[in-house]
């Protein structure tokens, strides 16, 4: 999916290997019509018509543009899924990144913006205003994925299980006696946590500047972008986000990172549905006050960590 290894864990005393068959295709269903790296996907073909007019797309494609654009809106344009010029540009989306010339940034730019975006849920279908536009639907699709797992496992009489897509997870039920606990990666040493979260019937998605990124010049280049600048957002290493769906928290933990510290503090607490981590570049650490008693800091980093 995307890139991204796909797991999905189950507690039962039944089994329910089509029901598990059933949330796996769909997951797969959502790559191959939102990868933009797949030529045959809806996605590719999306920005293959741009300029041209509307384009006919599949109700689960018309279903994730028309939540990016909504959620593109309630942030101001942090998060933003017409990016894919940009990221094309950066080649986040080869083996092979680099730093490009600033005149080409400010050009492609020009390409950019979801308020050329128009979605027409009623008719399903897309359109983009300009030539060489393209959607990259990876801030949020897989949490869409997650989502449609999780009802179909629900459906089949799941109650206790967890669909996670790369970090982008939901975790239903409780563990046994017990709600799931999920990490929280330290953005300096993949193999360690900064706390563990207690969750039950709860989605989280974290976005960080150790995913994807190279170094020149002494200077971490990641790929996260800013919509505003083209490059990538600085001040933060990594978001988590809490919410009921995954897909909002996939979107949100992008949307928030690129805010920064002080507005996307802003933002959650005028939001109060959803619940955040961040961790800054001082490695301070900045959390919603709801976490306080379902969150375990590691010892290391307790100290550090400011409620809001």
């Amino acid at each position: 999916m995307m890139g991204t290894v796909i797991e999905i864990t189950w507690i039962s005393t039944k089994k329910h290997t089509p029901v598990i068959e059933n949330a796996y295709h769909a997951i797969h269903f959502v790559d191959s019509c939102m990868n933009p790296d797949r030529q045959d996907s809806e996605l590719a073909r999306i920005n293959a018509h741009a300029g041209m007019g509307f384009f006919n797309v599949s109700p689960p494609t018309c279903r994730v543009i028309e939540e990016g654009l909504r959620i593109g809106k309630e942030t101001g344009g942090a998060f933003d899924i017409s990016l894919f010029p940009l990221i094309h540009l950066w080649g986040f989306d080869t083996k092979t990144p680099h730093l490009p010339q600033e005149s080409s940034i400010q050009a492609t730019l020009k390409k950019t913006g979801y308020d050329k975006v128009v979605c027409d849920p009623y008719h399903h279908r897309v359109m983009l205003k300009k030539t060489g536009m393209g959607l990259d639907l990876g801030g949020i699709a897989k949490g869409y994925a997650v989502d449609r797992a999780v009802s179909l496992l629900r459906a089949g009489g799941l109650k206790s299980f967890i669909v996670n897509a790369g970090g982008d997870l939901y975790c239903a039920g409780r563990h046994l006696s017990r709600p799931w606990l999920i990490g929280i990666q330290d953005p300096d040493h993949p193999r360690a946590v900064i706390a563990i979260l207690s969750l039950s019937n709860r989605a989280v998605a974290t976005s960080g500047d150790y995913e994807n990124y190279f170094v020149k010049g002494g200077v971490r280049y990641h790929h996260i972008l800013d919509p505003a600048t083209g490059y990538p957002a600085r001040g933060l290493r990594s978001v988590t986000v809490l919410s009921k769906t995954t897909m909002d928290a996939d979107a949100l933990a992008t949307a928030l990172f690129v805010m920064g510290k002080q507005r996307a503090i802003h933002w959650l607490v005028a939001h109060p549905n959803y619940a955040g981590v961040f961790v800054d570049t001082g490695l301070n650490i900045f959390a919603s006050l709801s976490l306080k008693n379902l969150t375990k800091w590691a010892k290391r980093i307790k100290s550090h960590v400011t409620y809001f």
